[in-house]
């Protein structure tokens, strides 16, 4: 099930194709509603590699708990047109647009369905698959990174796994759901990771430990946001301009050929005395 249309970026005139699919979930029993955008001219530009792949980045966004694909549209325009790749935002089972039921083995089955459109139906090297996954995105994102390849995983305000989010005792570990801190050490591609230090809902210890139980060789510099929370981080233009240009960095590192300079002993240094910093922050705020 197709739509196609066409919209302005908000940050520029230039115009961004749009594509509304739904896509047949068999393990689910439902349909994953997904949006597609790129910049027009890529419709035009692109070709296809010697290897019959076409040209170009294609980000999988894995959103929030909060949110769904109509909510995250201004986000996506924005994301397309900065960093000038494809953004794909789809919505988990249950939520939104898509049908079935809000299950955890759901959203792993949607993510995978979204992969194969990106990589059989759009015809992108999982080379250039960037998978993005916000908050419970980190779930399903996590679980695809470390079971198929991709070029690159970005983790924003990222939990360790959804029961530790509430006790870090592992007395109730049967129940628990989406282990991102185990499925992140099987991960084989660059990883970047953004944090609030001002993170109340997870956090900001969660994004430090799974940072350092990334592969060292998947390591790039993480972004500890000193004046943010969970849902605030790209709020105001100025904090909106810095993280698309840290995204950019990260994006425009994945086609440089890896020198063994990214690792993390001393960002990992730096993340533990953030972690210091930002519970102290916290801590002068409470006594206001």
């Amino acid at each position: 099930i197709r739509g196609r249309g066409r919209t302005r970026s908000p940050r520029s005139r230039k115009m961004v194709a749009l594509e509304a699919v739904k896509l047949y979930n068999k393990r689910a029993g439902s349909y994953v509603a997904a949006v597609v955008a790129r910049q027009t001219y890529r419709e035009c530009v692109s070709g296809k590699s010697a290897d019959g792949y076409w040209e170009g980045k294609v980000m999988i966004y894995s959103h929030g708990n909060a949110t769904d694909i109509g909510g995250m549209h201004a986000m996506q325009l924005m994301m397309v047109h900065a960093l000038d790749i494809t953004v794909i935002m789809y919505d988990y089972s249950g939520y939104g647009e898509s049908g079935g039921a809000a299950l955890e083995n759901n959203t792993y089955s949607d993510i995978e369905v979204i992969y194969e459109h990106v990589t059989k139906t759009m015809k992108t090297h999982p080379d250039n698959v960037l998978l993005y996954g916000q908050s419970v995105g980190s779930g399903p994102s996590c679980y695809l990174a470390a079971k198929k390849p991709v070029g690159g995983l970005i983790l924003h305000s990222a939990f360790m796994s959804g029961m530790r989010v509430l006790t870090p005792s592992r007395i109730l570990g049967c129940l628990d759901i989406f282990p991102n801190i185990t499925r992140i050490k099987k991960v084989n591609c660059p990883v970047f990771i953004i944090h609030g230090m001002l993170d109340e809902e997870v956090d900001m210890h969660h994004g430090v430990s799974l940072y350092n139980a990334v592969k060292e060789d998947c390591r790039r510099e993480p972004w500890w946001v000193p004046d943010r929370g969970h849902n605030d981080i790209t709020e105001g233009s100025a904090k909106m301009n810095e993280y698309l240009r840290k995204l950019g960095k990260f994006i425009r590192g994945l086609d440089e050929d890896f020198d063994g300079g990214h690792g993390g002993t001393v960002a990992g240094g730096v993340a533990e005395s953030h972690v210091a910093k930002g519970r102290k922050e916290r801590e002068e705020i409470g006594n206001i």
